[in-house]
């Protein structure tokens, strides 16, 4: 067995690996995607509540700044989500920039084999031809 050949399935293996990599990869900006959607929904909301006007008595305004506390609450535990989210996406380019690195200095690697195997193989196959041909002739 080859160079190449012996070498042929871990490149396998890293490319297998890398597309796995790439979905979760897709999978986590959908997520953020889809957070930083419920994010903008909640300050939405936020804005359009504060512009509302209210009622004055004590009791609505008590409740009206408990539920903009909650609101405010709840928007800063989704901007946490977000922030987590949008650093696993970064870590996770950049985990997959440096495997695909690996990947294609494989790949050159199994090529400069493969290239010195059939230059190998050629220069046999001559050697092999001018060994006939040699016997041929002192056959003669």
């Amino acid at each position: 067995m080859t160079r190449s050949e012996k070498l042929s399935p871990a490149l396998e293996i890293l490319e297998f690996k890398l597309n796995k990599e790439y979905s979760v990869l897709a999978n986590l900006m959908q997520k953020k995607i889809e957070n930083e959607n419920k994010l903008m929904d909640l300050k939405n909301y936020q804005n359009s509540y504060s512009l509302k006007k209210h009622n004055q008595t004590i009791t609505s305004i008590e409740l009206h700044h408990k539920l903009m506390k909650k609101l405010q609450q709840a928007i800063d535990i989704q901007q946490d989500l977000v922030n987590d989210l949008t650093q696993s996406v970064n870590e996770k380019i950049d985990f997959l920039k440096k495997n695909k690195a690996q990947t294609k200095a494989l790949e050159a690697l199994i090529g400069r084999y493969r290239l010195q195997e059939n230059l190998a193989s050629t220069r046999k196959e001559q050697k092999d031809l001018d060994s006939q041909i040699l016997a041929m002739l002192q056959a003669e």
